[in-house]
């Protein structure tokens, strides 16, 4: 075998290794809180042959509501009765999988070298924050289909290209994310026009074809139980992010350097690589990359699309690029670069890969179950706690499949009404008003969880709670607490569940600790693992909470610093 050839067979092994691992760490335990919240929608649409066009399963069930995931969780639902949180497990790994093949193939068909196809796919890792079982993973999929149909439909011009309608129904019916069909074919569709008049090949460019399934995906794009959907989506593209209930959602926040600064910098390496390959350039690429810079730059949960455009596009222009300098090498040293490349792509693989392995593991299948209030929601069910239920927004879709139509949730994680959203928000914030909102909607029973999923910083509601004479604390568990307004219950029930309310703590160190095993970064859990364990005395276990709070925390926070001089202090004064 020559260098040449062995080269090649490497590359495509260390490319293939890639591909198993990521399918590898993709396959992980159920995790994401929408997950729940779409298991009921599909189970409630099989179960009455419907759709859901109200806020059924919240206490502002007469609310319209637009399901656009609706097939999605038709199918999640279904795939749940087949093989439970394992299948799902198996289906995000398959899908997150088939998406990498797709634009893998879509590298390779544009002549890219396995070398350089290695050396893009570690920005693929990056997507990882979005490995959820959520319907976006269609979403993913579809952008990768239809870039490599894309591809493809320019080397051969072929009506076959109509194809993408049906599979643009199948998207506008899994994920609102459809609407990003239509942005893919505007940057082909310019940027091949403009090509075709500079070249002045217009004739030849097959612009009527593309024009034919643009104006096809749009109507695909309506055919749907909520027409107005794609329009909707359409004309409020700029506001995404901009209403009250975006903003308190952390992957609907706009894009900045210092919370993703591996984006601006991939933005960098994919402007750099395209000048370097020059020599083939073409304006359907540049459209198309400059768009999703743009769309990522906007808001934080586009980002990922970037990156798949980066592998599918930019490994051609690296071999352009380098090019001339192979030329100039002989064969030997050829090969010997190109193995080191190889050995570089193989690093920069590791280097992003062992953080997700290490929250994920590989091929770990079922229920995290610590995310969810399993223990708390039976609970209530065994107990016939009273109506109504305030819960944490992000567990309301758990609590619904479990526990509709017995009860109705507060909210649950696909709340439609920006007023209940906003009322919620402030009750979970502890704010003034929180007793009279609960009175409002006759809540009696509280399920809550000790922190927010974001930082880790403890719900202000709990703090009012602990105050409160009215509410009694019945039930802890690792993550979950549940209140019961003292006066909704019989005495003697009261007088056996009762637990004191310094076992609040326990729940809020526990799942502090839990959150921060799976991301360190969330900062404000290192605080509240500090304020318990001062409060306890441990001083040791609190300096070194605290010392991790400061080295994380985004800003300078002087509270943060007098405690540590407190801290400080009384070891010394302990002896310790």
């Amino acid at each position: 075998m020559n260098l040449t050839r062995f080269t090649r067979h490497l590359g495509f092994s260390i490319l293939c290794t890639m591909v198993v691992a990521i399918l590898a760490v993709s396959i992980s335990e159920v995790h994401s809180f929408d997950v729940f919240w779409q298991l009921q929608s599909g189970k409630y649409m099989s179960q009455t042959h419907s759709f859901i066009r109200t806020d059924l399963f919240t206490l502002m069930k007469d609310v319209p509501r637009s399901e656009h995931t609706w097939l999605h969780s038709l199918f999640l639902y279904a795939t749940y009765l087949l093989g439970g949180y394992a299948a799902i497990s198996v289906l995000k790994g398959a899908l997150v999988t088939a998406t990498l093949g797709v634009l893998v193939w879509t590298a390779r068909s544009r002549g890219a070298s396995f070398s350089a196809i290695s050396l893009m796919v570690p920005a693929f890792l990056l997507t990882s924050g979005g490995w959820l079982e959520r319907p976006q993973l269609w979403t993913l999929l579809c952008f990768a289909i239809f870039v490599c149909s894309l591809e493809s439909f320019l080397r051969e011009r072929s009506w076959q290209i109509l194809w993408l309608m049906p599979l643009a129904v199948f998207w506008g019916n899994a994920h609102a994310g459809a609407v990003l069909a239509v942005a893919i074919l505007c940057a082909y569709l310019v940027g091949e026009s403009a090509q075709a008049i500079w070249e002045k090949r217009f004739r030849r460019a097959g612009i009527p074809k593309l024009v034919a399934l643009f104006v096809g995906v749009f109507v695909a794009g309506i055919i749907n139980p909520y027409p107005s959907l794609l329009l909707s989506s359409l004309l409020g593209a700029n506001n995404m992010g901009a209403s009250f209930v975006h903003a308190k959602n952390m992957d609907w926040t706009t894009t900045t350097f210092q919370q993703e600064p591996l984006f601006f910098y991939a933005v960098g390496v994919a402007s750099v690589v395209v000048l370097l390959g020059w020599r083939k350039i073409r304006l359907s690429d540049l459209c198309l990359m400059v768009g999703l810079a743009i769309m990522g730059m906007n808001l934080v949960r586009h980002i990922p699309f970037f990156y798949m455009g980066l592998l599918a596009i930019c490994p051609a222009y690296l071999d352009v690029a380098v090019k001339p300098l192979q030329k100039r090498m002989s064969k030997p040293f050829a090969s010997i670069g190109s193995v080191a490349v190889l050995c570089v792509a193989s690093g920069l693989f590791v280097w992003l890969y062992l953080p997700t392995y290490n929250v994920y593991g590989a091929f770990n299948t079922g229920l995290r179950s610590w995310h969810y209030p399993i223990e708390a929601t039976e609970f209530v069910k065994r107990h016939k706690l009273p109506k109504n239920i305030y819960n944490t927004y992000d567990w309301g879709g758990y609590m619904a499949f479990k526990l509709y139509p017995d009860y109705l949730m507060f909210w649950d994680g696909r709340q439609n009404s920006a007023e209940m959203f906003k009322i919620g928000w402030n009750a979970m914030a502890g704010q003034p008003d929180w007793q009279r909102t609960f009175d409002k909607f006759e809540v009696k029973t509280i399920v809550t969880r000790a922190s927010t999923i974001d930082t880790g910083q403890k719900y202000p509601l709990l703090d009012r709670l602990r105050a409160s004479p009215d509410w009694a604390l019945i039930f802890t568990a690792e993550s979950s607490m549940v209140f019961v307004r003292s006066d909704s219950v019989s005495a003697h029930w009261l007088k056996r569940y009762e637990k004191p309310k310094e076992r609040m703590d326990d729940t809020i160190l526990s799942e502090a600790h839990l959150m921060v095993n799976v991301n360190p970064g969330r900062y404000m859990a290192w605080w509240e693992m500090a304020q318990i364990y001062t409060k306890r005395k441990e001083y040791k276990n609190a300096l070194l909470a605290l010392n991790q709070h400061i080295m994380r925390s985004p800003q300078h926070r002087p509270v943060a610093e007098r405690l540590k001089v407190q801290l400080v202090q009384a070891l010394k004064l302990s002896g310790r």
